[in-house]
C-alpha cells in the first residue's frame, strides 16, 4: 500500500493504471503511420509527463474532520489491539491511519458524525482511561496536530473538576489525564499544532526539554506552534521515512523549508496545567524551581501562529519562558493564567514577546515568582495591550524590571505590579520606543522607578534589565531622539510642599507638556506581602488625572487626601507616550488657627 499521506488505494491504482493505458495507447498509434498520427503521439507525450510527475513529486495531509474518537489506553502505541491510544488517534484523525487497519474492538471508539461540512468540521478525541492509568508516556515524539478544527479534550475524563486550584481570582481545574515523556527519553515537545481552529483542554503536559542538545534549532516545550509542512517538504519527507506516521513528525526543515506556510489560525490553548504534573502542589508563596530533569523547556512556544488564545491555564516550573513567541503571534489573547516559577535555568521572563505581536492583548493574569520579567518584549513588531494584571515577587532570580518594553505604540493599563528588585515598567530606547502609554497602574515595594525610559546612552546591561534611572531635564531634539518616548517631560509641581486651605482640599499647580494629560499618584508607605524580611517601599496608587493647557499649565483641587500624604504625576501626550514620574511633593496641614470656621463650632 502506497505510505502517500492523502492518496488512497484509489490514487495508487489510478497511478499504476495510467501508464499502461497510455502504452496501449501509444502501440495502437505507432502502427498508424501518418502525419495525423505522429501530432496526436507528440500531443499525448507532453501531456502526460507533468500528470505522472505531479502525482509522484507532491503530496498533501488529507485529515479526518467529522470524527469522535475515545481513547481508551495510556499506552504509546500504534497496534491492531483490544486498545485505542492517544497516538493512534492522533494518526486517525491526521488521515495516516486507515479505519480499515483497526481492529473490529478499536472501531468501536471512533464515531462518524453525519450532516453538513459546518456541523462535522473539527474532529474530537475525548478520553477514558482506566482509573491510575491516566499518565500517558510517550517513547517518542507524537506527530503533528494537522486535522483543522480538531478539540483534544482532557475534560472528558471521568474525575476532571472534582478539585481545584484557586489562587486570587485565577481558577483552573485540576486535570486527569496527564502527557509526559517515558523515563529516560528525550522528547522535545508534547503536543505540535499545525492546522487552523485546534484547541486543547484540560490536559497536564510537563517534562518535554532537550537538555542534551543545548543549542537545538527546534525549541522544546509542552505546547508547539508553528506552520504546516508546504507539498514538496512533506513528499520528501513521505520519501525519507517508511511510515506515513513518522512522515508527519516535526523537523528543522519542516519548518524552515516551509517558511511560505501560513501560520494556523484561531488555536486555543485553554484549562491545562502545562509544565505540571497533575499530584504537584503549586501556589505556595515559597515556590521555587524543581528538580531540573523534570521541567519542561517552553510552556506555550508560538513560533508562527495567528489569533492563538491562551486562557485559564496554570503555567509554572519551566527551565525557561512560560509563553515565549518568535516569527509571528498576531492577535494574541494572553488571559485568565497563572505563571508562576518560570525561567530558573533559561529565558527568565514569564511571557516574552518576539517578532510580530500586532493587536496582542494580556489581560487578567497572575504572573508572580518568576525569575525574570513578568513580561518582557524584545524588538517586536506591532504592538500589544497589558492590562489589568496582577504582576508580584518577580525577578527571583534576577534583578530586572517587571515590565520590559521595546517597541512602539503598546498600552499598559490598570495593572498591580509589586515588591520588584528593580523597576516597575522599564522602555528601552533600543531599537526605538515610541507612543508607549502607561496609565491607570498601581505600584508598590519597588527598587527602582514605578516608570524608567531608558536613553542611548544606557549600554550596562542594567540598563537591558532593570533601567538606568531618572533622566536629567534634556532640552535638545537630538537627546530627546536617543531616549524611549522621546525623553517626553515628567510634570513640575509648583512647590515641594502644598497646603490644605480648607480641612479636606488641597490644590496642585504644575507644569507639564501642552496637550498631554496629567496622572495624579497618591505616594504612601506600603506593608510588603513578601516572604522576605526587607524594609516595606512605597506605594503608588492613581487618584485622578487632568488635562494640561496650551500653556503647558495645570491645577486640580484633591479631597481624597491627608496631611503628611505624598503626590507625584505621569505626563502622557498622544505623540510621545508617557513620562517618568515627577519628583515627589508633600501635602500639609496649616496650624488649626487657620481654618476659624472649625473654632466657632
Amino acid at each position: 500500500m502506497s505510505n502517500k499521506i492523502g492518496f488512497g488505494l484509489f490514487e495508487e491504482e489510478r497511478q499504476k493504471e495510467f501508464p499502461q493505458a497510455l502504452s496501449k495507447t501509444l502501440k495502437q498509434l505507432i502502427t498508424n503511420n501518418n502525419q495525423q498520427t505522429r501530432l496526436t503521439l507528440a500531443l499525448l507525450s507532453i501531456l502526460a509527463l507533468p500528470a505522472v510527475a505531479t502525482a509522484e513529486s507532491y503530496s498533501k495531509i488529507d485529515p479526518l474532520t467529522n470524527v469522535d474518537i475515545v481513547v481508551n489506553s495510556n499506552a504509546d502505541t500504534i497496534a491492531t489491539d483490544e486498545a485505542l491510544t492517544l497516538r493512534e488517534a492522533i494518526a486517525i484523525v491526521n488521515g495516516t491511519l486507515p479505519l480499515q487497519q483497526l481492529s473490529e474492538v478499536e472501531r468501536r471508539q471512533v464515531r462518524a458524525r453525519k450532516g453538513s461540512t459546518s456541523q462535522t468540521a473539527g474532529s474530537l478525541i475525548e478520553f477514558n482511561l482506566p482509573p491510575q492509568q491516566t499518565t500517558i508516556e510517550l517513547t517518542k515524539p507524537l506527530s503533528i496536530l494537522a486535522s483543522p478544527g480538531l478539540l483534544i479534550d482532557g475534560t472528558s475524563q471521568l474525575g476532571y473538576g472534582d478539585s481545584e486550584l484557586e489562587i486570587e481570582e485565577i481558577t483552573v481545574p485540576v486535570p486527569v489525564v496527564a502527557i509526559t515523556r517515558s523515563a529516560g527519553k528525550e522528547i522535545w515537545h508534547g503536543l505540535t499544532v499545525v492546522a487552523d481552529g485546534v484547541t486543547i483542554r484540560g490536559l497536564s503536559i510537563y517534562g518535554f526539554n532537550s537538555d542534551s542538545i543545548p543549542d537545538a534549532l527546534i525549541p522544546p516545550g509542552d505546547i508547539f506552534i508553528s506552520h504546516p509542512p508546504n507539498p514538496k517538504e512533506l513528499s520528501e519527507r513521505q520519501e525519507e521515512t517508511d511510515s506515513p506516521h513518522d512522515a508527519l513528525l516535526l523537523t528543522e526543515d519542516m519548518i524552515f523549508d516551509s517558511l511560505d506556510m501560513p501560520p494556523p489560525q484561531d488555536v486555543v490553548i485553554e484549562n491545562n496545567w502545562l509544565g505540571i504534573a497533575p499530584n504537584v502542589e503549586i501556589g505556595s508563596s515559597n515556590s521555587q524551581s524543581p528538580i531540573r530533569h523534570s521541567q519542561s523547556a517552553f510552556g506555550v512556544y508560538a513560533y508562527n501562529s495567528s489569533n492563538l488564545k491562551i486562557t485559564n491555564n496554570a503555567i509554572a516550573n519551566h527551565q525557561g519562558s512560560g509563553i515565549i513567541t518568535s516569527r509571528q503571534a498576531s492577535n494574541l489573547l494572553i488571559e485568565d493564567n497563572l505563571l508562576e516559577g518560570n525561567g530558573f535555568a533559561g529565558m527568565p521572563d514569564a511571557i516574552r514577546l518576539e517578532g510580530d505581536i500586532s493587536d496582542s492583548v494580556i489581560t487578567s493574569n497572575l504572573i508572580r515568582h518568576n525569575a525574570g520579567s513578568a513580561i518582557f518584549t524584545f524588538k517586536p513588531d506591532g504592538a500589544v495591550e497589558i492590562r489589568d494584571n496582577q504582576i508580584t515577587n518577580n525577578g527571583r532570580d534576577l534583578k530586572q524590571a517587571a515590565v520590559y518594553l521595546m517597541g512602539n505604540e503598546h498600552k499598559i493599563t490598570n495593572n498591580q505590579i509589586s515588591n520588584q528588585p528593580g523597576s516597575g515598567i522599564t522602555v528601552a530606547a533600543v531599537p526605538e520606543s515610541r507612543r508607549i502609554t502607561i496609565t491607570g497602574n498601581q505600584f508598590a515595594n519597588l527598587q527602582g522607578l514605578s516608570i524608567d525610559l531608558v536613553s542611548q546612552q544606557g549600554t550596562t546591561v542594567q540598563a537591558y534589565q532593570v533601567g538606568d534611572g531618572r533622566n536629567p531635564a534634556i532640552d535638545n531634539y537630538q537627546r530627546r531622539r536617543q531616549t524611549a518616548n522621546l525623553a517626553i517631560d515628567t510634570p513640575r509641581f509648583a512647590s515641594q510642599e502644598f497646603f490644605f486651605l480648607s480641612p479636606t482640599k488641597v490644590t496642585l499647580l504644575g507644569e507639564a507638556v501642552p496637550g498631554s494629560t496629567v496622572e495624579i499618584y497618591r505616594v504612601t508607605d506600603s506593608i510588603s506581602n513578601d516572604s522576605s524580611n526587607q524594609e516595606p517601599g512605597k506605594q503608588w496608587e492613581p487618584i485622578t488625572s487632568i488635562s494640561v493647557d496650551e500653556e503647558g499649565k495645570f491645577s486640580i483641587t484633591l479631597t481624597e487626601v491627608e496631611a503628611g500624604d505624598q503626590v507625584s504625576a505621569i505626563a502622557t501626550h498622544p505623540d510621545y507616550g508617557t513620562s517618568e514620574p515627577a519628583v515627589k511633593a508633600v501635602l500639609r496641614a496649616l496650624p488649626t488657627a487657620a481654618f476659624p470656621s472649625l473654632e466657632s463650632r
